[in-house]
């Protein structure tokens, strides 16, 4: 079975357990702490795939960083995920139970790259139109690229808009290159 599905079907598992025990919040912040500290820990990201380490030594580990930060629900999903063997796919069971959370919630991640700090008021502009288009709530990450020289470019699910003063200079070049009097045969 391919981890997409598999992923799918824990996530789906563990959402409706949350939602009728009345703490999909919590364990909604939960699998996003855990999908970005396996993320960002690349040992513990091997640990978890190493079929060498035994199976107490992987949940000591679990308790250890999660015990005392997360929801017991999300702790005995990770203690069973482990029993299953399959804790080298807590992160795409994370992640897939964070896509799932926020769809629910109505919420949609959009990431805007600007050559420079954006303007409070042109980001909550910018918020609401792109929540007027999706119909969802945004989650905005912002980052600074200086090559863009100007404008912005914002991604938001697999729709891009780019309209960065480097991108208008270089269909700017394009037109330019191609001469519009001369007739073509």
């Amino acid at each position: 079975m391919n981890h997409a599905r598999l992923a799918n079907r824990y996530a789906k598992a563990l959402f409706e357990l949350a939602l009728e025990q009345k703490k999909l919040d919590q364990v909604g912040a939960d699998m996003t702490l855990i999908a970005q500290t396996i993320d960002e820990n690349r040992e513990l990201a091997n640990m978890l795939k190493s079929p060498i380490i035994g199976l107490d030594k992987k949940e000591k580990v679990m308790k250890a960083l999660f015990g005392k930060l997360t929801d017991p629900i999300s702790l005995r999903f990770m203690i069973l995920v482990a029993k299953k063997s399959r804790e080298e796919y807590l992160i795409h069971f994370a992640k897939e139970f964070t896509a799932i959370y926020k769809d629910y919630k109505g919420l949609i991640d959009a990431w805007i790259t600007t050559a420079s700090d954006i303007e409070a008021e042109v980001r909550e502009s910018l918020m609401k139109l792109l929540g007027k288009i999706t119909g969802k709530t945004i989650i905005l990450h912002e980052g600074i690229n200086a090559n863009l020289l100007g404008g912005f470019i914002v991604k938001v699910g697999d729709y891009q808009y780019d309209a960065s003063t480097r991108t208008l200079i270089r269909k700017l070049r394009e037109d330019f290159s191609n001469n519009l009097y001369v007739t073509k045969i």
